[in-house]
């Protein structure tokens, strides 16, 4: 069977009708945007595939939270997925851990251009087709509830079946898996199967062209034969996932190559900025150098609003300065004048005092001693401890209800690099 060229869009972690978390106070225009951010990500996400003339959508999970069955958000989608459909564009949806495939078939009404993949299908491939040729074929390699029922020898059946056409493997959002270095790892958690990973791990092996990962957090890997690609959440709905947000419209050429091109639709963007100030600095120097930090970074597409979270470290006068509210309030001021006219964005600041030295006065001797011995362990220590405290919590009696699912998922795939940063935080205020 031959390979035809197509083009698809690839989106996951709509969340629709969410909310953004800590955003900090807003107020008019700001809030409403807030309030309506994941609304608009996912029409961006439909005008993508319309402008990008794709031959079909690919959701790889967590579209709504079952939960809180926001009509909302259910409206949004059924628009969108109509809209599509007098398109002729195709909708392929995978459901995550928050969008169960019961909640989908229950609550959404969908129109004839969407397929719902369910776990059940998993065993036989779906293929994608164009004017009687198959594009592609759809493989489920595992979903939050994958185990090893029905397996083979060799695992399961459905990459047994490797022809010609190109071959879209499937990890939708809440399957244990986690990737570091571009590898698939297992998620160390108690009562998870590692039959996830090693799923992964055999679709990589089998030569599955490109694996559409659902989990929200950005990631473009090349793992031999295999494109590993998780698009991130269309809208980022705190500070962990910072920068443009979106969606991606994947590429395939007649001869197999996948070229992606991330398409930037949340109208919010959060940023993350670490700036370290020295005992000389002045307040002339720090806002200029933040104010080169904000224009070193283009506003994409439809965003409209930025919040900035500004981690500040180090000595002196102007650092010591930025304990007091209104000395925060006046650098805000002093940056937004600075910034008149060079950016096409609304911007909010939010400020992290990251205390590393702490010098003087004779007083604060024990507090600056107690925080470099805090952050000395942190960085030696650090990870294996984070490590420790995660399975502790995970072993926990109350986590193993089966309604504490969503939490024990956050815990097993929270950042170290975000939990390192946030105790290093925390120390700074009290050991301040």
């Amino acid at each position: 069977m031959s390979r035809h060229g197509f083009r698809f869009v690839h989106g996951t972690n709509l969340r629709l009708d969410e909310p953004l978390v800590g955003t900090g106070p807003l107020s008019g225009a700001d809030r409403e945007l807030a309030e309506q951010a994941t609304i608009l990500a996912w029409e961006g996400v439909v005008e993508t595939c319309l402008s990008a003339e794709v031959d079909f959508l690919l959701l790889t999970g967590n579209s709504f939270d079952h939960r809180t069955e926001s009509l909302r958000s259910r409206i949004a989608l059924e628009r969108g997925f109509e809209k599509l459909d007098t398109h002729h564009i195709d909708v392929f949806v995978v459901p995550g851990n928050l969008d169960p495939v019961s909640a989908w078939k229950r609550w959404v009404r969908l129109p004839s251009n969407v397929t719902l993949i369910s776990d059940d299908e998993r065993q036989e491939p779906l293929a994608i087709v164009r004017d009687g040729s198959v594009l592609a074929t759809l493989v489920m390699i595992a979903t939050p509830e994958t185990d090893e029922a029905n397996w083979n020898g060799s695992g399961p059946a459905v990459f047994n079946e490797k022809s010609g056409t190109f071959h879209i493997g499937l990890l939708p959002a809440g399957t244990p898996v986690r990737w570091e270095d571009g590898q698939p790892v297992a998620l160390d958690q108690p009562g998870v199967s590692s039959s996830a990973t090693s799923l992964a791990k055999t679709a990589i092996d089998r030569g599955i062209e490109f694996i559409a990962c659902g989990e929200g957090i950005p990631l473009t890997a090349r793992v031999r034969g295999s494109l590993v690609h998780d698009p991130g959440p269309a809208q980022s709905l705190s500070k962990a996932v910072s920068g443009s947000c979106g969606c991606s419209v994947v590429d395939v050429g007649e001869n197999g190559e996948a070229r992606i091109d991330d398409v930037a639709i949340a109208p919010i963007r959060w940023e993350d900025i670490t700036l370290q100030i020295e005992r000389h600095t002045n307040w002339n120097d720090l806002v200029e150098r933040m104010a080169l930090m904000v224009m070193d970074r283009v506003a994409d597409n439809d965003e409209q609003l930025w919040i900035m979270n500004w981690r500040i470290k180090g000595e002196g006068k102007v650092f010591d300065s930025l304990r007091e509210r209104d000395s925060e309030r006046e650098m805000w001021e002093l940056l937004e004048a600075e910034l008149d006219g060079e950016t096409e964005v609304r911007r909010i600041h939010r400020l992290e005092r990251m205390t590393k030295q702490l010098l003087a006065p004779e007083s604060h001797k024990e507090a600056t001693g107690l925080l470099l011995n805090f952050e000395e362990i942190l960085e030696a220590e650090g990870s294996r401890i984070i490590e420790q405290v995660r399975r502790e919590l995970l072993e926990t009696d109350w986590i193993q209800r089966a309604a504490s699912k969503p939490v024990q998922a956050a815990i097993a795939q929270a950042s170290k690099r975000t939990i390192a940063r946030q105790s290093e935080a925390i120390a700074g205020h009290w050991l301040d």
